[in-house]
């Protein structure tokens, strides 16, 4: 499977190079006796071999590109727990997440310039290979859920097809073809190190920028490191399931949410717009903020469905009605080619960004909205707010027999 950001050619963001090439200049830090130790001592499923590659592969990380790892460590935030859930149902090994971060920088809108996507960069016949939907109006290679599915089903099928996960990894960035030739040649010996001399050139530093993303993740703080957070825009998300076609310039329009950071947040809709669907198999994702309103005006309730991240914004007591909600401010979008073209990176710099600087408020702002604390009714909710039962559950379309969940975001006015 082809690798974003490693050869010139093969570049898709000017905002995130830290994997290019660079002259040797690791073995000049003092520090290098002290960073072979801590790579000795990760607790990896990999065939560990300390390589002046894998040491150059480490510094680039922690000392030439230390603001793109902060912003990388920090959008962990945001993919890690679903990626970290799927593997312990396949009771895969954790840190094969890691490979996400080689393959797309964990960005689940990118597409290389050979047509990999998404943020495990799928090619077009793997993925269809293993059912993900790709047509004019969807590409299921950048929903963050399904892609991680096969993709770990994929990675599960290498491991069991070679015995170990160094050559499993080798064979996700180069294929079983190349990797059985590169064996073939190597005597028949499968083992990653045996056969290196005979492996493409992007192939052989794959498994070594693994070993410094492990490294990374486990010893950043010790560089003076530090997480870049994500924007609360892209934290405190709702997502619903759509029915009828959702146009996304008409909700920018709508709602007054830039129309780029809906695309961001639903990167696997190719046409600004959602399908029509009986079912309701295609989803939405907005901010929250924005969703209430979405959600006042054309859905319900019982339309929300689990966010894929785990973030819930704190509110704890009702806001009060004279105070305006107002929606995040998106920061530092930055607008670079989609599909090889153009592709948008909400996290870091470069020189096409821009920077959105207005405050989107609902044209509502007289909602009230309280979170449900985990042991309080809705009876306990309307005795304390001096409202009547049968109005609040008015007011959120829940039906009296079913209930709502606990945590959930409810409306006290209408």
């Amino acid at each position: 499977m082809n690798t974003l950001f490693n050869i010139t050619s093969k570049i898709v963001m000017v905002c995130f190079l830290f994997f290019g090439n660079m002259m040797p200049a690791f073995s000049k830090s003092p520090k290098n006796s002290d960073i072979i130790k801590r790579v000795e001592n990760l607790n990896t499923v990999i065939d560990m071999r300390i390589t002046d590659e894998v040491m150059e592969q480490v510094y680039t990380l922690v000392e030439k590109r230390k603001k793109d790892a902060q912003t990388i460590l920090g959008r962990t935030s945001l993919y890690f727990p679903l990626i970290e859930n799927a593997l312990r149902e396949r009771n895969l090994p954790d840190e094969l997440k890691y490979i996400a971060v080689i393959e797309s920088g964990l960005l689940p809108d990118v597409e290389s310039h050979q047509g990999a996507a998404g943020i495990w960069q799928f090619m077009k016949g793997t993925a269809e290979l293993y059912g993900l939907k790709i047509d004019r109006h969807i590409d299921e290679r950048c929903d963050l859920t399904k892609s991680t599915e096969k993709a770990l089903d994929y990675l599960k099928l290498l491991y069991e097809s070679y015995g170990n996960w160094t050559l499993a990894l080798a064979a996700y960035n180069c294929g079983t073809g190349t990797l059985n030739k590169a064996i073939k040649k190597a005597g028949g010996i499968a083992d990653y190190w045996q056969v290196y001399e005979y492996l493409p050139k992007e192939t052989k530093k794959y498994i070594p920028r693994f070993i410094a993303v492990s490294y990374l993740m486990n010893y950043y703080y010790l560089h003076d490191l530090s997480p870049i957070d994500p924007s609360d825009d892209l934290k405190y998300i709702i997502t619903v399931k759509v029915f009828d076609k959702v146009d996304f310039k008409k909700i920018s329009k709508e709602f007054d949410v830039d129309l780029d950071l809906i695309r961001f947040l639903n990167p696997m809709y190719k046409k600004d717009h959602i399908p029509a669907n009986e079912e309701g198999v295609y989803t939405l994702i907005l901010p929250d903020v924005v969703m209430f309103s979405y959600i006042e005006k054309y859905g319900n309730l019982d339309q929300i469905v689990t966010s894929p991240y785990n973030f819930k914004r704190p509110i704890e007591e009702p806001i009060p009605a004279e105070t305006p909600i107002s929606y995040p401010k998106i920061s530092e979008v930055a607008f670079l080619h989609r599909r090889g073209i153009l592709i948008k990176d909400p996290f870091t710099e470069s020189k096409k960004h821009k920077t959105v600087t207005k405050d989107l408020v609902p044209e509502n702002n007289q909602i009230v909205w309280y979170k449900m604390k985990r042991k309080e009714s809705l009876s306990d909710i309307a005795k304390a707010n001096n409202i009547g039962l049968e109005k609040l559950l008015a007011f959120n379309n829940i039906d009296p027999e079913k209930g709502i969940a606990p945590g959930s975001l409810i409306k006290l006015s209408k």
